[in-house]
C-alpha cells in the first residue's frame, strides 16, 4: 500500500505545493491540515504513516505538535520544516522526537529519501522497542529471586542505585553468584535503560586488544586497521558499560580509564579529536580489590572511583533457605527450553541440593539443574535425576533415611532391616538402583531382600 504523509501548515499554498510533489509517481498519498486540532482529530481517526508539519504556526507551534504526536506514537516518522534554521530550534525539535528539522525551501527528493528511510526503518524500531521491553521485563528488579535477607538487601541495592542515574557501581563476590544479573537489572530498572548495554570480560582479552575494544581506533592506528571501529565505550553512550572482571586490567589500561571516568571523553587509538559520552559505568570483581590495591596490582584512585556505590553478593551456601525457589525457577525455565512437564522436585531431591555447599553457587545450581532437566522422564525430579554433587558419599547421606529415627525396643533384627529399607526406598523415591547404592548392596540382593520382606509392592 501506498504510505499516507499527513502535511500540516498554515500557508496552504506551500502545503498543496509540497504535497503534489511528494504525490508524483505515486510515491506518496497525503492529507493537508491548517489547524493541528484537525490534524489530531485526524490521527486519532486513521493514523498516518509520517506527518510532516511547519515549526511557526499562530496556534500550535510544531515543536508541541511533534510532542503531542510521539506520545500517541512513539515510532511515527515526523519531519519539521521551517522557514528561518536555527540551531536552538532544531535542538528541541530533535528532542521532543522529531526525526529530522528541515529548512524551506524543501529539496524534496532529500525529503523524499529521508522518508522512505524512516519507514523503512520503523518496523526495525519498533522490533527493537518491543525488545527492550522483554528484556525490561526479564531483568525486572522481582527477578532477584530469594527469600533470605541478604537476596532481599541486593533487590533494595539495585532499586536505590537505579533511581540515582550516575554514580559508579561495583559489584562483588565469588563467581556465579549473579553479579551480571543485578547489573542489567540496575540497567534496564534505570534511565540508562533508553540507551544499551554493553558487557565486556576484561579478563577475556589481552591488554592491547581490550583497549582497542574498549576505546575504538582510526583508520591506520596499526597495521589491521583498515577502517575506524567504535569502542565499546562509544557503544554505550547514554546506555551502560559494564566491566567484568574489572580486576585483570592492567595498569596501564587502569589509567586510561581513570582518565575517562573523571573527563568522560576520550580518544580512539590512533586518534586526534575528543568523543564525549554520558553512560554508567557498572564493574564486577570476584577478587578482593582493596587486597588488590594493597598489593600494587589495582590503582587505589581507580578504586575509589568505580566503588562510589558497591555491594557484595552472597553466596550460595549463605542463603541456601533459597535454593527451593531457584531450584524451582530453573525448573520452569528449562521445561520451556526442552519442552518437559516435569510439574515440580521431590523434597529427597530438594534435601541433596540442599546440602551441598555449592562453591560454583547459583551458576552451578543452574547447571546442575540443566542436566537433570535433560535426563528427567517422569512428572517429578527424583534424585536418582541428579548429577553427582563431589561424589556419591554426599549424595547418598542426604538420601539416606532420617539418623534420628527412632524403631520400639524388642524388634527382632529382621524386622529392624525391613523397617530401614522401607524407609531408604522411601527417601530414594522407589529408585531400587539408589536404594542399593545407599544401603551398599547389589541390586540383586536388595530385590530378594524386599521380596523376604514383602516390600516389592
Amino acid at each position: 500500500m501506498i504510505p499516507k504523509v499527513y502535511i500540516l501548515d498554515d500557508d496552504l499554498t506551500f502545503a498543496k505545493l509540497l504535497a503534489v510533489n511528494l504525490g508524483q509517481a505515486g510515491r506518496f498519498r497525503h492529507e493537508i491540515f491548517e489547524h493541528p486540532e484537525k490534524l489530531f482529530d485526524r490521527c486519532a481517526e486513521e493514523p498516518p504513516d509520517a506527518v510532516v508539519t511547519d515549526l511557526v504556526m499562530p496556534e500550535v507551534n510544531g515543536i508541541e505538535v511533534t510532542s503531542r504526536l510521539r506520545r500517541t506514537d512513539p515510532h511515527l516518522p515526523i519531519f519539521v520544516l521551517t522557514g528561518h534554521a536555527e540551531m536552538d530550534t532544531a535542538i528541541a525539535a530533535l528532542k521532543a522526537g522529531a526525526n529530522e528539522y528541515l529548512t524551506k525551501p524543501v529539496n524534496i527528493d532529500e525529503l523524499t529519501t529521508l522518508l522512505k528511510r524512516a519507514l523503512d526503518e520503523r518496523p526495525l524500531r519498533e522490533e527493537a522497542a518491543l525488545l527492550q521491553q522483554v528484556r525490561k521485563e526479564e531483568f525486572a528488579v522481582h527477578t532477584i529471586l530469594g527469600e533470605h535477607p541478604k537476596s532481599e538487601e541486593v533487590r533494595r541495592f539495585v532499586k536505590r542505585i537505579a533511581d540515582i542515574p550516575r554514580p559508579t557501581v561495583l559489584l562483588l563476590g565469588e563467581s556465579g553468584t549473579g553479579k551480571n544479573l543485578v547489573a542489567r537489572a540496575i540497567h534496564y530498572s534505570s534511565p540508562h535503560s533508553k540507551g544499551r548495554f554493553v558487557e565486556i570480560n576484561c579478563s577475556a582479552l589481552p591488554s592491547h586488544l581490550l583497549e582497542s575494544e574498549l576505546f575504538g581506533y582510526q583508520k591506520g592506528a596499526f597495521t589491521d586497521a583498515r577502517e575506524s571501529k567504535r569502542g565499546l565505550v562509544e557503544v554505550a553512550d547514554a546506555g551502560t558499560l559494564f566491566l567484568d572482571e574489572i580486576a585483570d586490567l592492567s595498569l596501564e589500561l587502569q589509567a586510561k580509564l581513570l582518565n575517562f571516568l573523571e573527563s568522560r571523553r576520550f580518544r580512539r587509538l590512533g586518534g586526534t579529536e575528543e568523543i564525549e559520552v554520558s553512560q554508567r559505568l557498572i564493574s564486577a570483581s570476584n577478587r578482593d580489590l582493596e587486597e588488590a590495591v594493597s598489593d600494587g596490582r589495582f590503582r587505589a584512585d581507580l578504586f575509589y572511583r568505580v566503588s562510589v556505590a558497591s555491594h557484595t553478593m552472597p553466596p550460595l551456601r549463605e542463603v541456601k533457605q533459597d535454593i527451593p525457589i531457584l531450584a524451582d525457577h530453573f525448573r520452569e525455565i528449562f521445561n520451556r527450553e526442552f519442552r518437559k512437564e516435569v510439574g515440580s522436585i521431590s523434597p529427597e531431591a530438594l534435601g541433596i541440593l540442599e546440602s551441598w555447599d555449592w562453591p560454583g553457587n547459583v551458576r552451578e545450581l543452574r547447571n546442575v539443574l540443566e542436566r537433570a532437566m535433560i535426563f528427567a522422564d517422569g512428572p517429578v525430579l527424583h534424585p536418582a535425576d541428579l548429577p553427582e554433587l563431589g561424589g556419591h558419599e554426599l549424595a547418598l547421606d542426604a538420601v539416606a533415611p532420617d539418623a534420628g529415627f527412632t524403631l520400639p525396643k524388642g524388634l527382632a533384627l529382621t524386622e529392624v532391616e525391613k523397617e530401614y529399607i522401607r524407609r531408604t526406598l522411601a527417601a530414594c523415591d522407589g529408585s531400587v538402583e539408589r536404594t542399593a547404592e545407599v544401603l551398599g548392596i547389589s541390586r540383586k540382593n536388595l530385590w530378594e531382600k524386599r521380596k523376604k520382606y514383602g516390600l516389592l509392592e
